[in-house]
């Protein structure tokens, strides 16, 4: 009898790591071209405007290519446009573990907890009572995290512009990322 259950957990144990055997795993043949070729229509999604699917695609993208920071950026910048801002924090920040100096990823990353910084601050202004400085307080600050992106001059004078927004992909011609 000890001989039959040895066999039926060695079965058992078999059962279920063959199951477990194909996830998380690549197909054989998910090769350079192939991705490439999501690559390519992963940016046209995005160009179209259809950022749902841009996101699965580069999503599927950084699971088979686990090491590229603009994979992981242009994930960041879909997520960012869904409105997905915890997620896009963690697309910028693993692009930016994989290249320190990937400066798009650093700039959006700031951007993004810029515009998570002034919610918190509004909602804290919102949320407090009136005549308490909290209240008070937390709108003057979200009001300056909101003209982050204004130019000033040397004598202090604020010179216009409007909160910072992320940057595309291309969007800086100097041949950065």
């Amino acid at each position: 009898m000890g001989i039959g259950i040895a066999r039926r957990v060695a079965w058992l144990g078999v059962v279920a790591l063959s199951g477990c055997a194909g996830h998380g795993t690549l197909p054989a043949d998910k090769h350079g071209a192939d991705i490439a070729q999501e690559q390519a229509e992963a940016a046209r999604a995005y160009a179209d405007g259809d950022i749902r699917r841009a996101a699965s695609l580069y999503e599927d993208l950084v699971g088979a290519v686990p090491d590229d920071a603009d994979l992981w950026f242009r994930l960041g910048n879909a997520r960012f446009r869904l409105q997905e801002v915890d997620d896009a924090v963690t697309a910028y920040s693993r692009a930016t573990q994989i290249d320190p100096n990937h400066a798009k990823a650093l700039y959006n990353l700031g951007v993004v907890r810029l515009k998570q910084a002034q919610a918190a601050m509004l909602s804290s202004a919102r949320a407090s009572q009136p005549g308490d400085p909290l209240r008070r307080d937390g709108a003057r600050i979200a009001q300056r995290l909101a003209r982050a992106g204004d130019d000033m001059d040397a004598a202090g004078h604020v010179e216009g512009g409007a909160p910072p927004s992320i940057i595309e992909v291309g969007a800086i011609a100097t041949g950065q990322r």
